[in-house]
Order: C-alpha cells, then structure tokens, then sequence
C-alpha cells in the first residue's frame, strides 16, 4: 500500500500516472473517504435544483522541445491546450451524498499534428458516500486519459502517441468496532492503450484491507494487506496467446503519526510478490519477491513554506505491461513569499528494474528525475495564470531508451 500525492493543478505538474495495482490501491482508495469530510454548498458558485455546481475554463500555449522522448534528432513543436473543469455536489440526504469533478482538454501540435489528442486530467471522478448505521461505503470511478510520456519510464523513443486510459472503479468500506479503525475494499482497474498495438493492455481486479488501534490520540498503528489478479490483453506483434495473466500479493504493517496541526506522517512496509502464471510475448515466468515501503511526510513549516516529501520502494507495472521494481522519491514545496503569488519548485527521482524489456531479450535499469518551477498569480478575482517549466532527463540500459526534455507552459484559468 504506496501512498499516492495526486498534483493536478495543471498537465504538467510532477507525478506518476502508470498503473499501479497490489500495494498502491489501498490508501489511494481509503484516502477517497476522507477527502470529501467538510464539503459544503458554500464552496460552490451555481445551483440547479439540489446540485451545486462549479465551472471553469483554462487555455496553456506550451513549448515541448522533444516530443517523441529521443535522444538523437528530437522533434519539438508549440501546443495549445484548451481546457473546461466542473465540479458538482449533490447532498442526496442528510447522510448520502454524490460528487462528480472532470477536467478534460485537447492537445493541438501545431507542427506535428499526428500527436493532437484529448486528454482527461486526474482528478476526475464519479464519487458517492453512503452511511449504513456506523459504516462509511464509497462507491468511486476514477478517469485518467493521458499522454504525457515521462510518466511512464521507458516508453522513449515512441513514434506514435502514446495515449492511455487508466479507470479505476469500486468501492471501500470504512467501520469501527470500537477502538479498531478497519478499511476493506475492491476496484477494477483498467489500463488501455488506445494509439498503439505494440504495448499490452491491463486489466486487474485488486481486494485490499487495514486495520489500526489509536496507540496514543495521535498516533495509529495497524496491518494491511491485499492481492491483485492481473491480465494483459496482448495485441499486435505480442500476441501469440493474446493473454499473460499475473498475480500480486502484499502484507505489511503501518503507522500514522499527527504531529501537530503542522506536521504528519505516514509510514508503510512489508513483503510483496509479483507471481505471473506463464510466459507469454516476453514477460518474465519467475516470481518476483521483495519488499515495498512507502512513507509521506507534510509539514507547514511556517507562513511562507509548507512541503510535501514522499519516499518509497514498491513492485508494480510498466507501461509496458512488464512487472517492475521502482524506488523512488519526491518532493513538492510551496512558497509564500511574494504576496498574490504562488510558488512551487517539484523534484522526483526514481529508479527502476524491470526482468525483461517487450521487445528485447535482456532486462532493463533506468533512472529518472525531474525537476521544475511554477508560479502563479490571480490576475482578477476569477482568472489565474500559471508560467511553469519542466526538466526530465532519463537514463537506461537500454540505449533507445534515453532522452532529456523541456516543457515551457504558461496557461491562464477562469472559474465562472
């Protein structure tokens, strides 16, 4: 269970958009349950009957100076990318209640047209809590359509798009029996490459649980544990069964510190395994023991920088359908040291092993960071504008596989 920090302030904020099923989807889920706690009609701006609704529209001009990930010739090109945002919030009863957010956009390559696409940012949902007598259930989809290379390690080099959809459906449950604090969930999830037959589809059913006793008012302590059943839906060139199906397991403990008001933490760790049942278009046939962890700390230090910092080792898939093994870490501060503007420098770093590459006989090993600036300001009460810009430079074994880019943005948002 990896803790997720989901940044979706604009396309090309820092983060992993690649399927992660077994470990990641507990707290990713569970967490679904305490984000909406405190929602109110207030936040809204427009009412229809007993929703509330709230609108926004968005237009970046951005540089991208390689947009296929070579590292000889690279190909660059200006994008435009309109946008429009909504938010709804339906209090169905005193206790039930339905939220709906989508923020979807196009992408238009004026000098190489074949990359233009539709996108839909994370973020977007379908969400609704229901109150069974002490039981919290939430019943959630979550839609992701992207093409934004970098944040998939290893797919360099591609001459076609490489546009994805990534939907995660299910439910998660939240009780007490008394001092035990338990969690127990189920999604599907479904990873699709719509512009290529050269990657595998996924699809995985994942079941998850935890449960935690209050040590002391600040602090619980407790084990989580899951299992993933994986298939790849093999297309093109890599289809000679037309699936590969794989099992991921994972059993651990964690802990959950407040602090302060300032400070909190979270740490998790354990054993996990990755046992695919055969061999089909290059995926390894041998089990794939290890351990994963994952920690997040936040801490507003004072009233000028508050940051972010999350640090793990988890076992979970490529873009390429293939298991991998990724340490990563990354850090999101934010500075208030200029009135009426916002500041933020993101960094990450990860590294990663994968057994075998789809299309090659050998394994691979790469490393990844990136690093930006962002900086916004209101310009009236409702329009914003954002100048931001992104470094990544990925390393590997494989030597098709190693590229740098520079992604220049300046987007300008209007909530209504």
């Amino acid at each position: 269970m990896l803790a997720a920090t989901v940044i979706a302030a604009q396309r090309n904020a820092l983060g992993q958009e690649a399927l992660r099923v077994g470990t990641e989807g507990n707290l990713a889920a569970t967490q679904a349950l305490h984000e909406r706690e405190g929602t109110a009609l207030g936040y809204y701006n427009f009412l229809v009957g007993p929703t509330a609704w709230r609108f926004s529209s968005g237009m970046g001009f951005q540089y991208n100076d390689n947009i296929y990930l070579n590292k000889d010739n690279p190909q660059s090109s200006l994008v435009l990318q309109p946008s429009v945002g909504s938010i709804m919030h339906w209090p169905v009863t005193l206790n039930n209640s339905l939220d709906f957010s989508l923020n979807a956009g196009y992408s238009e390559y004026l000098q190489h047209s074949a990359r233009s696409q539709f996108n839909v940012q994370p973020g977007s949902q379908l969400s609704f809590d229901i109150y069974v007598g002490d039981c919290k259930i939430n019943l959630h989809d979550r839609l992701n359509i992207t093409d934004v290379g970098y944040q998939n390690p290893g797919v360099a080099g591609s001459g076609n798009n490489q546009e994805t959809l990534y939907n995660t459906a299910g439910l998660v449950a939240a009780y007490d029996f008394g001092r035990l604090q338990t969690h127990l969930g189920y999604d599907h999830s479904d990873y699709i490459q719509l512009n290529t037959t050269t990657l595998p589809s996924v699809t995985s059913e994942n079941f998850y649980g935890d449960a935690g006793i209050p040590i002391q008012p600040e602090l619980i302590a407790g084990v989580e544990s899951g299992v993933s059943l994986i298939n790849y839906q093999l297309t093109g060139p890599f289809n000679p069964f037309n699936v590969s199906a794989a099992t991921q397991w994972y059993a651990g403990i964690f802990a959950s510190y407040q602090l302060s008001d300032f400070l909190s933490a979270r740490l998790d760790g354990g054993h996990t395994d990755y046992i695919p049942d055969n061999t089909v278009g290059g995926f390894p046939s041998a089990s794939d023991p290890g351990y994963y962890f994952s920690t997040t700390l936040t801490h507003k230090v004072n009233q000028w920088l508050n940051y972010t910092l999350t640090a793990g080792r988890s076992t979970d898939l490529s873009s390429a359908g293939q298991v991998q093994t990724r340490t990563y870490v990354q850090l999101n501060p934010y500075y208030n040291i200029l009135e009426h503007y916002s500041i933020s420098t993101p960094f990450t770093y990860q590294q990663g092993s994968r057994p075998t590459y789809i299309t090659l006989n050998s394994g691979e090993d790469y490393d990844q960071f990136t690093i930006g600036l962002t900086v916004s300001r209101p310009i009236t009460k409702k329009l914003t504008t954002t100048l931001s810009y992104l470094y990544i430079n990925e390393d590997s074994t494989t030597a098709g596989l190693v590229y740098t880019q520079n992604l220049i943005t300046l987007s300008f948002n209007y909530q209504f």
